[in-house]
C-alpha cells in the first residue's frame, strides 16, 4: 500500500446541482501536490471526484492512480461529514412554521381501535 499524505485546506459548498443537491468543493494537497475535488451525486449520496483541468478525467487520462482517487475521496468525505453532517436534504419537509404547534388527539371509540380500560382495570394492572 502506498503511503499518501493528504491535507485538506478548504471545504466549501459551491452551489447546487440541477436537482438542488449541494455541490461540495475541497482543496488541499496529496503528497504536497495541490488538488481540487468536487462532488457529484451517486445513489443519492454526494461523492468526491478529483478534478484535473476543471473536470473529472477517465482513469487512463488521469495523473492520479485509483488509490490516490479513493484516498482523497475518503478524506474529503470525512471532512464533509465533520463540517456539514450528512449533506442530505431532510427526508420530510416541515409543514409547520417555526414555533407553530399542533395537538394530537386519538379517538378510542372509533371502530378497529383498542377499547378503553375501565378505571378498575387500570388500577388492577398498575
Amino acid at each position: 500500500m502506498a503511503d499518501r499524505k493528504i491535507v485538506i485546506s478548504d471545504l466549501i459548498v459551491d452551489g447546487e446541482d440541477k436537482k438542488g443537491n449541494p455541490v461540495f468543493e475541497a482543496s488541499g494537497t496529496l503528497n504536497e501536490n495541490a488538488f481540487v475535488a468536487r462532488t457529484i451525486q451517486y445513489q443519492d449520496e454526494p461523492i468526491f471526484k478529483l478534478q484535473e483541468g476543471g473536470e473529472h478525467l477517465k482513469m487512463a487520462e488521469s495523473q492520479y492512480t485509483r488509490g490516490d482517487r479513493i484516498a482523497v475521496a475518503r478524506a474529503c468525505k470525512a471532512m464533509r461529514l465533520e463540517l456539514f453532517g450528512s449533506g442530505q436534504k431532510a427526508l420530510v419537509d416541515s409543514e409547520l412554521e417555526a414555533g407553530e404547534t399542533v395537538e394530537l388527539v386519538a379517538d378510542l371509540e372509533e371502530e378497529g381501535t383498542q377499547d378503553e380500560l375501565s378505571e378498575s382495570e387500570v388500577e388492577e394492572q398498575g
